[in-house]
C-alpha cells in the first residue's frame, strides 16, 4: 500500500508517484475526440465533489463496478423502448441478451440480475398495453429514437463546450399546424412526487441540457417544427417498497397430523404409513411459489392499478425557461468548470490541485435538501416569486446566543 505523506501545506494524500506520469482520464469540456466534452452525469459528479472528480476524471480512480438493479432497471427498460420506437416486436430476445451480458459482468449477482430481468419481462408488455390507446401515441411521429447527441455550445466568453448525451426520444405530437416537437425522457423511479417532478422540469438538470441541446442541432431535425416541452415518461420500479412489493412464498410445513400424532404411521389400522399425511406425519403443507407463479402474481399486482405503476407528463418548456436555465446556472457553472480544468489538468495542478482555490474535497456532515430529492417553499420562489409560506427572517446565528 503506498505510504501516507504530508505535503508542504499541511494536507494529507496518498503519493502520486503512481500516477503522476498517466494522462487524464478526460480531455476537458472544450476538447474534441471520444474523450472531451461535458454530459450531464459529468457535471452532476464535478458539482458534488470537485476532488472526487478529480479523481475520476484525472486519475481515473473509480470504486469497483457492482450491480445496481436501480440503475440496470432503468438500462432494461430503455432496451425494451427502443426495440419498441423501431417497430421491432423481438424486445424480450433483446432484453434477454442484455442481461446475459449483466451476467457476465457481473458472475456473483446473477440472481439478482435474473430477478430484475424477470420483472422487466414481466411489467413491459403491461405498459405497451396501457399507452397503445393514448392519444400522444396515436398522433406520434417519431423524429430520433435513442440517438446520440455531441453539440458544440458557445459560452458568453466565447468558449465552446461540447454537450454530449443521448436523447431518449424527439417526438412530433399532434397534426398540422399544432404539432410540435417533444423531447421524451424515459424514467424509472421507485419512488415518484408527481407535483414535484413536474415542477422541477423546468430546471432539472439533465432535461434542461438535452433540451438547449435541442437547440443547438441542426433546425432541419426537428423539420421546423416549434419545440414545445418535455414528455416525461415515468414507470414505477415494481417491489421497491410500499403498496404492492409482494414477497414470494416461502411455502410452509404444514402442522402435526392428527391421526397419527406426526410418526407417520396409523397406529389404529395398524399400518405402516397413515392414509390422512401420507406417512410424512403432517398435513396442510404448501410447497414454495414457483418463479412463474412469483412474477404471474407481480403481473396481476400491476394490472390492478396500472396508472400507479405508468405516469406521463406532457410539460411545457418556454424559451424563457430555456434562457433563465442558462443565465442562472448552466454558463456559469459552465465557464468555471473550464477554469477549474484549466487549473487540475496543469502540471502545477497535477502537482498539488489544492494550490487553488477554485479546488477543495466536500466534508462530511452537508445536507443538501435538493441533492436528496426534496424541496420547500424557497423552490416555488425560484420558480414564481411567491413568497407564500415564507417569512422575513434576519437572525442567522439563533444557536450561537
Amino acid at each position: 500500500m503506498p505510504k501516507l505523506v504530508k505535503n508542504p501545506l499541511g494536507y494529507f494524500n496518498r503519493d502520486r508517484n503512481l500516477s503522476k506520469h498517466r494522462e487524464p482520464v478526460w480531455d476537458g469540456p472544450q476538447a474534441d475526440g471520444p474523450k472531451g466534452g461535458v454530459t450531464q452525469g459529468l457535471l452532476s459528479r464535478w458539482l458534488c465533489c470537485r476532488e472526487r472528480f478529480r479523481l475520476r476524471v484525472v486519475e481515473g480512480l473509480a470504486p469497483v463496478d457492482t450491480f445496481n438493479h436501480r440503475l440496470e432497471y432503468g438500462q432494461m427498460w430503455h432496451v425494451c423502448e427502443e426495440c419498441l420506437a423501431h417497430a421491432d416486436w423481438d424486445w424480450e430476445k433483446h432484453l434477454k441478451n442484455y442481461a446475459m451480458v449483466l451476467c457476465k459482468q457481473y458472475p456473483l449477482q446473477q440472481e439478482q440480475v435474473q430477478h430484475w430481468y424477470n420483472v422487466c419481462k414481466t411489467q413491459f408488455p403491461l405498459y405497451v398495453k396501457y399507452w397503445a390507446k393514448h392519444p400522444d401515441v396515436k398522433d406520434r411521429t417519431p423524429l430520433l429514437q435513442e440517438q446520440v447527441f455531441d453539440m458544440p455550445y458557445k459560452l458568453p466568453s466565447s468558449r465552446v463546450v461540447r454537450l454530449r448525451g443521448k436523447w431518449d426520444s424527439v417526438d412530433l405530437i399532434g397534426k398540422g399546424k399544432t404539432a410540435a416537437a417533444y423531447l421524451q425522457e424515459n424514467k424509472s423511479k421507485g419512488d415518484i412526487d408527481e407535483q414535484q417532478l413536474k415542477r422541477q422540469l423546468g430546471f432539472d438538470l439533465q432535461t434542461m441540457i438535452y433540451r438547449i441541446a435541442m437547440d443547438c442541432s441542426p433546425a432541419s431535425l426537428w423539420q421546423e417544427k416549434h419545440v414545445a416541452g418535455v414528455r416525461y415518461n415515468v414507470v414505477r420500479r415494481p417491489l421497491s417498497g410500499g403498496k404492492g412489493s409482494i414477497v414470494q412464498g416461502k411455502g410452509t410445513k404444514g402442522s402435526k397430523c392428527s391421526r397419527c400424532k406426526g410418526t407417520g404411521r396409523d397406529k389404529l389400522e395398524r399400518t405402516e404409513r397413515c392414509d390422512k399425511c401420507g406417512g410424512v406425519g403432517r398435513v396442510g403443507a404448501k410447497p414454495p411459489e414457483t418463479d412463474a407463479e412469483y412474477y404471474a402474481r407481480l403481473a396481476e399486482v400491476i394490472m390492478e392499478d396500472p396508472g400507479y405503476y405508468f405516469m406521463r407528463w406532457k410539460v411545457e418548456v418556454t424559451p424563457d425557461d430555456v434562457r433563465r436555465f442558462k443565465h442562472e446556472f448552466l454558463d456559469n457553472a459552465l465557464e468555471e468548470l473550464c477554469n477549474w480544468w484549466g487549473w487540475v489538468s496543469s502540471p502545477e495542478g497535477r502537482k498539488d490541485p489544492f494550490g487553488d482555490p477554485i479546488h477543495y474535497r466536500l466534508p462530511y456532515g452537508i445536507y443538501n435538501v435538493l441533492a436528496e430529492g426534496g424541496s420547500s417553499e424557497v423552490d416555488e420562489y425560484l420558480a414564481s416569486g411567491s413568497e407564500l409560506g415564507l417569512t422575513k427572517n434576519n437572525e442567522l446565528f439563533k444557536e450561537l446566543v
